[in-house]
């Protein structure tokens, strides 16, 4: 995979293979890309359970609850899912569909990064499972199209190179803004944090035009916010 690559991608499995089994992504970061990818299915899901199970997957990326809570929230779910579906003649097929796709962040967790332990077909990284669910045929035209984007504003030119934040910039109203924008989403001030960044002696083209790219989706895990905040886009050895 070269950067040119990176950019021009249309489909997003061969980018979260490439991610996941080379480049030794963060599982952080691609489990808020898969929650993330997620949430235009939030209004299919019947089950009231499942969308608290998304948060929960949200919050483990976070390190705001335990694997053991992860599990649990699994195991029930996964319970509750095959109990309530077959009895369910009325429930359509789209909402099943979305509640399985919405299901898949809660799996994952010390994932192996080997191909040789995914044999299968069926046997991909969870990840990969949340974009193949999006090509479902009701959602290949709306949907699926989100996921590259969504990849690259979560890693950005991060797995290519590195990109310096330089500790001048880090000023109380940066790293304030850069916090609350994580915590809140409130991710319509990210040019409010690209004027603060130039205040601050900012020069770094690439980190301003991403803040104040128009009508572009940021999410947690915005490559600039996280730099900002200190975390990193791979796994520590």
């Amino acid at each position: 995979m070269t950067e040119a690559d990176w950019w021009v991608a249309t489909g997003p499995e061969g980018l979260i293979d490439w991610l996941f089994f080379d480049a030794l992504a963060a599982d952080r970061k691609l489990r808020l890309f898969s929650v993330a990818a997620c949430q235009p299915l939030r209004r299919l899901v019947g089950d009231p359970g499942i969308l608290a199970d998304l948060d929960l997957a949200e919050a483990f990326a976070d390190g705001q609850v335990d694997a053991a809570a992860l599990a649990t929230a699994r195991a029930a779910g996964w319970t509750r899912l095959h109990t309530r579906q077959p009895n369910s003649q009325a429930l359509p097929r789209e909402v099943g569909m979305a509640e399985l796709v919405c299901f898949s962040p809660l799996f994952g967790e010390n994932a192996p990064r080997d191909r040789e332990s995914y044999p299968g077909e069926e046997d991909i990284p969870y990840a990969r499972s949340v974009a193949q669910g999006m090509n479902h045929q009701s959602r290949r035209e709306t949907v699926l199209p989100r996921l590259v984007p969504l990849l690259h504003d979560i890693f950005g030119p991060l797995p290519f190179r590195e990109v310096a934040i330089l500790p001048e910039w880090l000023t109380s109203d940066v790293t304030a803004l850069a916090r609350g924008i994580y915590d809140e989403k409130a991710f319509d001030r990210m040019p409010i944090l690209a004027d603060a960044l130039q205040d601050a002696g900012c020069d770094n083209d690439e980190v301003l035009t991403h803040c104040r790219r128009e009508n572009w989706e940021h999410t947690r895990g915005c490559w600039v916010i996280d730099l900002l905040l200190g975390r990193p886009w791979r796994e520590r050895a």
